[in-house]
């Protein structure tokens, strides 16, 4: 049957959410954006009209100087008279009153920095100026005055800079006789309406290099595409609307420092605040959900798995005010003392289980063991050794005493290397092959305890296994203490050098397949696994391995230094010295 595709709560509200709320907010933010514009559009409608009537004053300034330049030249025979060469008293006398027109025409046009008449046919250039120039600016705008070859120059308004500022230059004349009018960018018009913001007046050339104002615009540059655009400039927001002058190539630009919310109505500003405001609730909103919802039955779900994990039986703590969880809380705390209950129940029933497998496990005992050494000490007494073959059976009594001891019991690791070592003093009388046993363990881990037979069993396989007519078995025993974690475990190892665990038996080891099902040859390995499992759960381990050597199995129990308590009575009698 197919399964039935599951969806997160969260997961649904979530979608849930912003299916109902991207739309609103994409309108939101539309809305808010579109109210800045139009208030950005607004305020350069605003800045683009004066800008056009100051551009309107310096274009009618320009063409009424030009009227008036080209008129005088036209009708006024003082102008014309002067490409020709005139004694000195007349010549002062026509220039001094055309210099006495230049001031009228000056004080009519404050934007009229200098005015020069040049006669190079009388060898005279005279120039009036004004009241705020140098001395040396005076002097530079008549030596360029007199150093310019006007008959090449431009007939229309160009932009000269002459010391540190600029000029719309205009020359009208003769052949030998000119009429040349300075008009000072700076003193062109300039913003006299107090504005909220400060703004500027910026006239550029053609390069769209700064004639005014070079501090602060110095490095601007104007964008000739946008009707008008927001630039930061030194450190702050401005918004430039700009249109050619008509005259010189010259572009003027108006520049307003701008803030979004400063140029705003006080019901636009409202509208975007408000906007924003129930933006933010969003996110708000959905963090109250997930803190008074979401993240307790997070809580709820990982407590859930804990105790499924871990076989573990928490209580689940809820302080919330929601109804709905508080009786899931409860609920569930309910269901878990009864199955608390339940569990106690059962392990009883486990602990009583456990007795009687111990019980059955110490009975596998080992028939082909006990019938060689009454084969073997039955040829010893043939031989009339008598010494040897009380030694035997005094090995084997230990041996036997120690096989019945209660399996839960755990013995110190020095104890069941000695039985070890009586093993294989009994083993050896039994076989021709020589055995060497290697033992190589520290003091500090003689005094830990271990499951008795648990380095037994490893030792009885290798004389199964491991024993070659062509060599001598070579059996190794190592012990160390090792650190992993929060515990200290005991890791003990059994090396013999035989031909190694059958692939399939190896197979099944390393797979972690039922051992019950391997035949005899792994049975007091499979005990073992058993023993380990009831006495430590899954805090110990076995590992079967074959090296060059051989078979190697290592055993990994947690440290225990104390005395644990034995049901089995104790043996008195010691095994006597072989040596």
């Amino acid at each position: 049957m197919k399964r039935k595709r599951l969806y997160s709560v969260k997961k649904f509200f979530m979608i849930a959410s912003v299916a109902l709320v991207f739309p609103f907010a994409i309108l939101s933010v539309y809305f808010a954006l579109h109210t800045i514009r139009v208030s950005e559009e607004m305020a350069a409608s605003a800045n683009r009209n004066a800008l056009y009537l100051y551009q309107q004053e310096l274009s009618t300034n320009l063409e009424q100087l030009e009227q008036s330049m080209a008129q005088s030249w036209a009708q006024d025979w003082k102008y014309q008279k002067l490409r020709f060469e005139l004694d000195d008293i007349d010549a002062h006398e026509s220039t001094r009153i055309i210099l006495e027109a230049y001031k009228v025409t000056q004080s009519v046009y404050p934007c009229v920095g200098a005015m020069a008449i040049y006669s190079p046919a009388n060898g005279l250039c005279r120039c009036i100026y004004d009241n705020s120039y140098s001395h040396d600016l005076r002097e530079d705008i008549k030596k360029y005055v007199e150093e310019t070859d006007f008959s090449r120059d431009s007939v229309e308004w160009y932009v000269r800079r002459i010391d540190d500022k600029w000029f719309m230059v205009r020359v009208l004349g003769l052949s030998n006789a000119y009429s040349v009018c300075f008009v000072d960018i700076d003193l062109g018009p300039k913003i006299t309406v107090s504005e909220p913001m400060p703004s500027y007046l910026v006239y550029f050339d053609g390069n769209m290099e700064a004639l005014n104002e070079t501090e602060v615009f110095k490095n601007v540059d104007l964008d000739t595409k946008d009707s008008y655009y927001i630039r930061k400039i030194a450190g702050e927001n401005f918004m430039i609307v700009h249109m050619p002058l008509g005259y010189g190539n010259i572009t003027m630009a108006y520049i307003a420092r701008y803030s979004g919310f400063g140029h705003m109505t006080i019901s636009q500003i409202f509208a975007v605040t408000l906007t924003f405001l129930m933006l933010l609730l969003v996110p708000l909103v959905y963090y109250i959900v997930i803190r008074i919802f979401f993240r307790p039955l997070s809580e709820f779900i990982y407590s859930i798995h804990k105790s499924r994990d871990e076989n573990m039986h928490p209580k689940l703590s809820y302080t919330g005010e929601l109804v709905e969880l508080n009786e899931f809380s409860d609920t569930f705390n309910d269901m878990m003392e009864e199955i608390e209950k339940l569990k106690i129940d059962s392990y009883e029933q486990e602990m009583a289980k456990q007795k009687a497998e111990f019980q059955y496990l110490q009975q596998q005992l080992k028939p082909h063991f006990y019938l060689n050494f009454l084969k073997t000490l039955y040829g010893i007494i043939q031989l009339r050794h008598t010494d040897k073959a009380q030694q035997m059976i005094l090995g084997v009594s230990e041996y036997i005493r120690y096989t019945f001891r209660n399996n839960s019991v755990l013995v110190p690791l020095s104890e069941e290397i000695h039985q070890v070592e009586n093993y294989v003093y009994i083993q050896q009388a039994s076989i021709a092959t020589r055995v060497i046993l290697n033992v190589e363990i520290p003091d500090e881990a003689m005094n830990a305890y271990v499951p008795v037979m648990s380095i037994q069993t490893f030792v009885e396989n290798s004389f199964k296994y491991a024993v070659c007519a062509d060599r001598n078995l070579e059996i190794g025993i190592s012990a160390s203490i090792i650190q992993a974690e929060s515990e200290v475990y005991l890791e003990i190892g059994i090396q013999d050098n035989g031909n190694g665990f059958p692939e399939d038996i190896l197979d099944k080891y390393t797979g972690g397949r039922n051992q019950e099902s391997v035949d005899g040859t792994s049975t007091g390995i499979h005990n073992i696994k058993q023993r380990l499992e009831i006495i430590y759960q899954s805090r110990a381990g076995i590992t079967c391995m074959n090296n060059y050597q051989g078979a190697l199995c290592e055993l990994i129990i947690p440290l225990q230094t104390k005395q644990a308590p034995e049901d089995a009575q104790e043996v008195s009698d010691e095994c006597i010295d072989r040596g």
